[in-house]
């Protein structure tokens, strides 16, 4: 298994961080690529047009290894909001149809499907939080009870903040058995589970950065199905999506034809220098660790967080649902009130929303931190 990473990472030992779901550390090393991705633009002279490319396809081989997918899957863009945005101007929804999605989805997976509705003169049908945690049977139920044609299944493998499985695969099978579209949010995952994309199959399938790939803010990757390869529509128009773009006299031509595969999805200026070396080189180290090896770590340090929660009479989920590197613990009837404050006094981090507190470790944590968390709670 895996040892603790946490010398990798600027994180003392007086600080227990186990929020990954809502927002992770990056590595030193991360930081100062960041550092030296900054100072090209203090330098421009120094700048030649590989500066624009080379970063970018390294980025993208990257990305694509975290899903099992091929470079050409890839496009980078801004935020999962964007690549679904990306999405839903794709994805053929008829007036009448609906789209499917989960009881309290992530905004950046729902406001969008919304807005497509209206527009189309469709319809917005909610799969209901199942009371046994079971949302793969939920959803499918939902698939195949519908009485208009199912346009789009808007899905993910973890719920965001639930913390419980969902079963992308089956879900896919049974959306594309009535024809439907398949649109999936992998933020709250991609990094930390195993995932084979080309099992799945799913139309598109966007992740940001910022949570298990250990990477910044505001930048995200897009893998498109080959079906849009050729006739996706992009959100943006500009050289860096289109042939010829590295090109002096790139100018020249009109309309040039859009670089092959997901390339054509390409954000403009996604030759971020500061933004994207620090995703690089996070990728890097994720790649060299392994997302199996990962996920080992990950879920071997979320038994322990369900067994101390044990301990203490907390609720978790049903072990044959829950999330194997989320932990969510319901807190019942205790008092809460300034429980987030409690825990921040106490250099320990995790998320409290409502009657639940989410857990989410990663490879700078260790069973200390685990323990720091139980007793403060306790």
């Amino acid at each position: 298994m895996l040892d603790c990473q946490r010398d990798l990472f600027d994180l003392p030992r007086s600080i227990s961080y186990l929020d990954a779901a809502y927002m992770s550390p990056i590595p030193k090393i991360s930081l100062q690529a960041g550092i030296a991705g900054t100072a090209v633009k203090a330098s421009p002279w120094k700048m030649s047009i590989g500066s624009y490319y080379d970063e970018v396809e390294d980025a993208r081989t990257l990305a694509a290894s975290m899903i099992n997918a091929d470079a050409d899957d890839i496009a980078i863009v801004a935020a999962t909001s964007y690549g679904t945005a990306v999405a839903a101007a794709n994805v053929p929804v008829e007036p009448g149809s609906t789209i499917i999605l989960m009881e309290n989805e992530h905004p950046s997976h729902r406001y969008v499907w919304y807005e497509l509705a209206e527009k189309k003169g469709a319809s917005i049908t909610i799969a209901k939080r199942p009371a046994d945690n079971d949302w793969t049977s939920a959803i499918i139920s939902t698939i195949g009870s519908s009485s208009v044609p199912v346009a789009v299944v808007a899905g993910t493998m973890v719920h965001w903040f639930e913390g419980i499985s969902v079963d992308l695969e089956a879900i896919a099978s049974a959306a594309r058995e009535v024809g439907a579209c398949v649109v999936v949010d992998g933020t709250q995952w991609v990094g930390a589970l195993p995932f084979d994309v080309k099992t799945v199959r799913p139309d598109f399938l966007v992740f940001a950065t910022y949570k298990f790939l250990l990477g910044p803010y505001r930048l995200a990757f897009l893998y498109a199905d080959r079906r849009w390869h050729s006739t996706g529509k992009p959100l943006e128009h500009h050289s860096w999506n289109r042939v010829g773009g590295d090109k002096s006299d790139f100018y020249a031509v009109d309309v040039a034809e859009f670089l092959p595969g997901a390339r054509r999805f390409d954000m403009g200026e996604r030759s971020d220098f500061a933004v994207l070396p620090v995703a690089t080189a996070s990728l890097r180290l994720l790649s060299e660790w392994s997302v199996p090896t990962v996920f080992s770590r990950l879920d071997y340090l979320n038994q322990l967080i369900w067994d101390e929660a044990a301990k203490l009479d907390l609720t978790v989920s049903d072990n044959r649902f829950r999330a194997p590197h989320i932990a969510i613990v319901d807190l019942g009837d205790r008092p809460i009130e300034g429980l987030s404050e409690h825990l921040k006094s106490q250099g320990i981090f995790a998320t409290v929303r409502g009657k639940k507190l989410r857990i989410s470790p990663h490879v700078y944590n260790d069973e200390e931190d685990v323990k720091r968390l139980f007793a403060a709670i306790a």
